[in-house]
């Protein structure tokens, strides 16, 4: 029988997938519950990001940079730098992003976050399903990227 996170994640990732059909962008699923989203840049290339969303939404997915199928995770050459969120400690920072918070990824700039109160966080925003947290790493690798960080 599926778990209630495996359930929502199968709904969350179907609304997803219309999105990036849509908009252009890639998904590919991994094993279990993981997948990778592809982007366009502004700068004519593609960031990818492998989704972790084995506790969502109890906590937030951890979204890595990686490369098109999901490997070499949060290797410098694959993150992106530049606007709100991309930083260069590493970790897209966002109260959506697991890794953001310091008490699961020593790179995660916040220790004065709670993880398990990630939607009341006003720095989340809209940003509680995966398709809008989606949108929102599209928005800024359009808008905002400006280099890797390798």
């Amino acid at each position: 029988m599926a778990t209630a996170t495996e359930l929502l994640v199968e709904v969350e990732l179907a609304q997803l997938k219309e999105n990036a059909q849509i908009m252009g962008w890639t998904v590919t699923e991994l094993s279990g519950l993981d997948f990778v989203l592809g982007v366009p840049a502004n700068d004519n290339s593609w960031l990818y990001v492998r989704c972790e969303p084995e506790r969502h939404p109890t906590e937030p997915p951890a979204w890595r940079w990686c490369n098109a199928k999901g490997e070499n995770t949060d290797k410098p050459e694959m993150t992106g730098v530049g606007g709100q969120f991309f930083h260069t400690n590493g970790v897209i920072c966002a109260p959506w992003n697991r890794l953001a918070y310091k008490s699961v990824d020593a790179r995660g700039p916040h220790g004065d976050w709670s993880i398990g109160n990630w939607m009341a966080n006003d720095k989340t925003r809209q940003c509680r399903t995966l398709a809008a947290m989606a949108s929102r790493i599209a928005i800024e690798a359009r808008l905002k990227y400006q280099k890797r960080k390798g």
